[in-house]
This record gives C-alpha cells, sequence and structure tokens, in this order.
C-alpha cells in the first residue's frame, strides 16, 4: 500500500486503534485486511497529491467486480470499517435507483448445440486452433475444448460460454469457409444477442470479455471502422470492470473463493493484453482516440502456453508502436518519440504473414501521423516505411493463395499503394509497380465489390499522379525549348523510300513501318 502512495513505510508501535477481527458470515464478504481500508479511509492517507492511476481500488473475485476507492458503491464499506461496525456492509449498489421497476430476465437461450452438430464444431474448432489461436491466443484450448464438449454433450455450460464458442465458430467458419454465410451470420447475430443482453451482461466476466474480443475481430473483417472501434472500448470497460488493467498491488480483495482470485494467471494476463492491442490497433488506424492503458500490462513478457505461439510478437508491435503520450508536450518531443516508435517497429522480427501485413499496418500508420505532425515531410525515413510496406507484399499473396482472408489482406497493400504515391521519390515509383501488381493478384482471387474498389481507387490516384507529373515536364519544355541536337537530328533524318501502304496514301502520309512496330505503348493503371 505504502508503494502505491509512494510512502516511506513506516508506524509507531501500539498505536493501532483497529478493532480486533471478529468472524464474518461466508455470505458476507469483508475486507482481508481491515488495517488497509482502515488506513485508506483515514483522511491523513491523502495527505499527499495522488492520480486515479495510483489509487487502489477494491476487487470482489467472487463477482470479478473492481470498483475505485472513491466509488458511491464502495464508500458504505469504508464507513464501516472507520465506524468499526462489528458487520462490515457489502460491496453492493446500495439505493442506486428507487426501484420501482424490475429487472428483465434473459431473453436468449441454449442454441448453438442444436444448430450445429459437435462433429462439424469439432472440426471448425481445429481451424480455430490452427489459423487464429496462434496470434491471439489468449484462451486457454484446453479448458474451452472440455467445455465444448460438455456443452454439446447434455452439460450447458454458462451463457457467456455459449457466446465464446459461437464466436470462435464464426470466426473459423470466416477464415475457412466450412459454414454457410446464413449459418454463419446466425453465429454472429447469437452471440451478439447474448453480449447484449441486460441480464447477462450486468454481471461482466472473464467469458464476456473473451466473446466480446472474438467479436471484435470478426466485425473487423466484415464490418465498419466506427462500429468495430466501439467494440473494442466496449472490452477496454469490461476490462476494467472486472478489474484486470491493474495487478493484484494496486487493489484491495473481498474476501472470496481463493480459486476465482487468479490475478497473476498467464490467462489473465493474455486476455488483457491481447484486447489493449485489439483497441489500440483499430483505434490507431482509424484515428480515434485510445483509450488509457495500463502499459506494464501492454509490456510484459509472454509466458507461452503453445508451440507456435505468436501472441507475444503481435503484442510487442503494438506496444512498440504506440507512444507513451501525444498530448500536453512540444511538438518536437513528440515527433521524435513517434520516429523512435517507427524504428522499433520495424526492428522487431515476425514470423508469420499476418503479423507482417500487421507490422506494415503500424509503419504505414506512424508515417500518416508524422505527415499531420511535422511540416516538413522530407525528413520522414520512407525507406523504414518501404521496408515494412515491401516485406507485406508476399505476405499478402500468401495469405490469399491459402484462403485465409484476413481483415488488412487488401487494406494493407492499398494503403502502401498510397504512402507510396504520396513519397513522390525515385524508390517509391519503382516500388509502385510491384505493389499494384500484388493488389491486383489480391483482387482478382478475392473479386468483391471492396477490393474491386480499392484497386480502382488505386489507380485513379496513379493516374492523376501521372498527370500532374505530365503537366510539370510540359511546364519545363515549355520554358527549356526544343534541344539543338534534336532539332539536327530531325533534319538529316532521311524519309523513307520504299513505303507503299495503299495507292491513295502512299504520296500523302510517309509512314515509317519499322518505328511504328518498335514503339512502346502505354496503357493506363
Amino acid at each position: 500500500m505504502c508503494q502505491g502512495y509512494d510512502y516511506e513505510c513506516e508506524y509507531e508501535s501500539g498505536a493501532s486503534n483497529l478493532p480486533t477481527k471478529r468472524p464474518v458470515p461466508s455470505e458476507e464478504p469483508s475486507v482481508r485486511p481491515p488495517e488497509k481500508l482502515a488506513r485508506l479511509a483515514s483522511p491523513q492517507s491523502t495527505s499527499r497529491q495522488t492520480t486515479d492511476s495510483s489509487i487502489p481500488g477494491i476487487l470482489e473475485p467472487s463477482k470479478a467486480r473492481y470498483v475505485g476507492r472513491y466509488s458511491s458503491i464502495a464508500f458504505p464499506l469504508y464507513v464501516g470499517v472507520e465506524v468499526q461496525a462489528t458487520k462490515l456492509p457489502r460491496l453492493h449498489s446500495f439505493a442506486y435507483h428507487s426501484g420501482i421497476r424490475k429487472e428483465p430476465p434473459c431473453a436468449v437461450t441454449h442454441q448453438i448445440s442444436e444448430k450445429i452438430p459437435w462433429n462439424a464444431s469439432r472440426g471448425l474448432i481445429e481451424v480455430y486452433t490452427a489459423t487464429i489461436h496462434p496470434i491471439f491466443g489468449f484462451l486457454d484450448i484446453d479448458t474451452f475444448y472440455a467445455r465444448c464438449e460438455k456443452h454439446w454433450h447434455g452439460q450447458p455450460q454458462d451463457m457467456a460460454f455459449e457466446a465464446i464458442a459461437s464466436g470462435v465458430l464464426a470466426l473459423a467458419s470466416l477464415l475457412n469457409g466450412n459454414l454457410d454465410q446464413d449459418m454463419e451470420m446466425w453465429l454472429v447475430l447469437h452471440a451478439k444477442e447474448i453480449l447484449e443482453d441486460y441480464s447477462i451482461s450486468r454481471f461482466p466476466s472473464l467469458d464476456q470479455i473473451a466473446a466480446w474480443i472474438l467479436r471484435a475481430i470478426y466485425v473487423r473483417c466484415t464490418g465498419r471502422p466506427h462500429a468495430t472501434w466501439l467494440t473494442t472500448c466496449t472490452i477496454m470497460h469490461l476490462i476494467e470492470a472486472t478489474g484486470l488493467h491493474h495487478t493484484s498491488d494496486f487493489m484491495l480483495q473481498t474476501a472470496g473463493n481463493p480459486a476465482l482470485r487468479p490475478e497473476f494467471s498467464n490467462t489473465i494476463i493474455r486476455t488483457a493484453q491481447v484486447a489493449t492491442c485489439l483497441h489500440i490497433v483499430i483505434a490507431f488506424e482509424y484515428g480515434r482516440s485510445i483509450m488509457t492503458v495500463n502499459r506494464k500490462t501492454l509490456e510484459s513478457n509472454l509466458q507461452s502456453t503453445h508451440k507456435g505461439d505468436l501472441t507475444p510478437q503481435m503484442c510487442s508491435l503494438v506496444a512498440a508502436a504506440l507512444p507513451v503520450a501525444l498530448t500536453t508536450r512540444d511538438s518536437a518531443d513528440i515527433t521524435e518519440e513517434i520516429l523512435s516508435a517507427l524504428e522499433k517497429v520495424v526492428k522487431i522480427p515476425v514470423s508469420h504473414d499476418f503479423l507482417l501485413l500487421l507490422k506494415a499496418d503500424l509503419a504505414l500508420g506512424i508515417y500518416r501521423r508524422l505527415r499531420v505532425l511535422d511540416s516538413n515531410p522530407q525528413q520522414i525515413p520512407n525507406d523504414r516505411v518501404i521496408t515494412a510496406g515491401t516485406a507485406a507484399l508476399p505476405a499478402a499473396r500468401r495469405l490469399v493463395s491459402q484462403g485465409q482472408v484476413w481483415w488488412n489482406i487488401v487494406g494493407t497493400i492499398f494503403q502502401f499503394a498510397c504512402a507510396l504515391l504520396a513519397m513522390d521519390t525515385s524508390s517509391s515509383c519503382d516500388m509502385l509497380v510491384e505493389t499494384m501488381d500484388t493488389l491486383k493478384f489480391v483482387v482478382d482471387r478475392l473479386d468483391t465489390h471492396l477490393a474491386r474498389e480499392a484497386l480502382s481507387t488505386a489507380r485513379q490516384l496513379a493516374r492523376a499522379a501521372l498527370d500532374k507529373k505530365r503537366k510539370g515536364v510540359e511546364a519545363l519544355e515549355r520554358v527549356v525549348g526544343p534541344s539543338p541536337d534534336a532539332t539536327a537530328a530531325q533534319k538529316e533524318r532521311p524519309l523513307p523510300q520504299n513505303l507503299s501502304l495503299s495507292p491513295t496514301l502512299d504520296h500523302q502520309f510517309p509512314f515509317d513501318l519499322d518505328s511504328l512496330w518498335a514503339m512502346e505503348f502505354q496503357l493506363p493503371l
């Protein structure tokens, strides 16, 4: 507690006036130890100015509920300690409203096991384990699989788990196509209905956070930017509500089942870290605000849970790309910090095609931000951005050939093409040819409206850039005039002698047929 407040830890022997600890009924959670709450309730404990992030809150593990010290929910508990109540009030929303209406009951039921047989579900779980779990490894797959077997064989799990199972199967179908689109959409809407049900959402849990992460990934792959950002914001609020944004050093814990207090569990840390990274990536690329994150959680080292675990690589990329702060400081300092972030992102090694695309996304996001902050775009290290973007080109080709349609398989290449046109350098123009070829390759394989629209837009921008350069060249030619050497050579060039196209045109147009066949035609992009 003293570390949380930056106090020197000291006390006077025998000076405590705290009441003797009394046994508390099991149904009424108490605070362990009460001395800590008494210290916090004391006016002297606020002698130093603190911030919200340094003030400990209260975690009730039995309900996975976290509230700040200044919460009205926690205040009766603190008052109980202060007045030395024999029975401390429980952590509860006393008098939150007048209670004139009943809360609505749960409106959804277990249906997934009736809609999709176990054999088909098991195959989709294997697809998820092989394609999505290596990158977004926040689920304990062994535990999840065991619970699925129970869920499909007469032992239904809770509704939050039904939402997780629906999200897993929907994402696996999206990247594999084993289900028809109507059934896949039913899974998505079924999970959404569960997560938004009042009776279920009022008790936040780790399972709910997991289900929301799955939903956010699906919405990012198929939906709109605003809806995706809102979904990730919901996840961040749930992380705060369950206390995953703080370590136990900054929380007082009410009594509860020790098995429900896995604050140091690798799964807990992974869930918080993956959710935070997903929110940062989506907010970063869309230009929306990033909610306050705990950098200690974001940058904590994850323990590998399975072979081919790439989640630490994904998290390290996002952590490197996020500057510490972007406000209340000098713009030169912000620019320097963003440049440092770009260097870090480019140097981080990754070993998956999706992560190569994500790495390019982050580099392009930093590039766009630098263009806004820096009044002199020529100072931006374009070579770093080109390096990251170039590595993404073969990655996109491989992913689309394998049928793994991740959300950025088109967008990364399109944004890279836009960045190359904006750079307008010889190296960027050279790279533009391969980039446009890759974009066309991906679009031809997908053949969707959004993909074709991206290709058409990229070609329009390239055509506009070409017209701009032509106007510049024409202006320079008018200034310089024709070259003396070229004029002399044109005068000395003999006319063709033995050219006969037709009796009528023979004496009108002296064509050089050999030169005509040798011409190179420039087709529009």
